[in-house]
């Protein structure tokens, strides 16, 4: 089983994470429906350092574990908001995530302004990587910056600012699945476009 950490935090960006969550646990419900066969289904789990924790615009999510600790998962995704200055200052978690990428089958993802957080944490150097277009300026100090909604650069993928979030999801399917699975869970989510490369 694919095994997915989405890291969250206070002041998270909602669509942030709950755009990528959706594309990816709808790809295992269409598994399990027998609409879609999958070799290894993925498993999402949010993860926080709190029980509780209250997103940029009111959300109050409770995560599946409370820990900042990656180990077992394959994939982590740092969504962004204006919470992540906060947690760039975390010193923990930013050696968790420099651990986590060094294993290369890992992938690293961000949304939105989750790519200072790996900027920060050194993984982007010498690395072509996306943000919200608001924040373009601050990402230069870590790598070069792209205006694509969805880069990957080796086991780092990044995408624009918050709507992209889905963008990322269909690329991480594209990406474990193959282009027709994305395509077939794009269509049953209704998106349309040039969501999938």
């Amino acid at each position: 089983m694919k095994k997915v950490a989405i890291f969250i935090f206070p002041d998270v960006e909602e669509l942030d994470f709950v755009g990528v969550f959706e594309v990816l646990t709808k790809s295992r419900g269409m598994h399990e429906e027998g609409i879609i066969r999958l070799d290894e289904p993925i498993q999402v789990d949010i993860l926080a350092r709190e029980k509780e924790v209250k997103c940029r615009n009111g959300l109050i999510v409770k995560p599946n574990k409370v820990a900042f600790n990656f180990d077992g998962y394959n994939i982590l995704i740092v969504p962004g908001g204006i919470g992540i200055y906060e947690v760039m200052k975390d010193k923990e978690i930013l050696t968790n995530i420099q651990a986590f990428t060094k294993e290369r089958k890992h992938l690293v993802c961000s949304v939105c302004t989750g790519s200072l957080l790996l900027g920060e944490a050194g993984i982007l150097a010498n690395k072509k990587a996306a943000t919200h277009h608001m924040h373009r300026n601050e990402l230069k100090e870590y790598c070069k910056v792209a205006k694509e909604r969805v880069v990957a650069d080796g086991n780092i993928i990044t995408s624009g600012g918050i709507a992209c979030s889905i963008d990322l999801g269909l690329k991480l399917l594209e990406r474990l699945y193959g282009r027709d699975i994305a395509e077939r869970v794009a269509e049953r989510l209704e998106i349309k476009g040039n969501n999938i490369s």
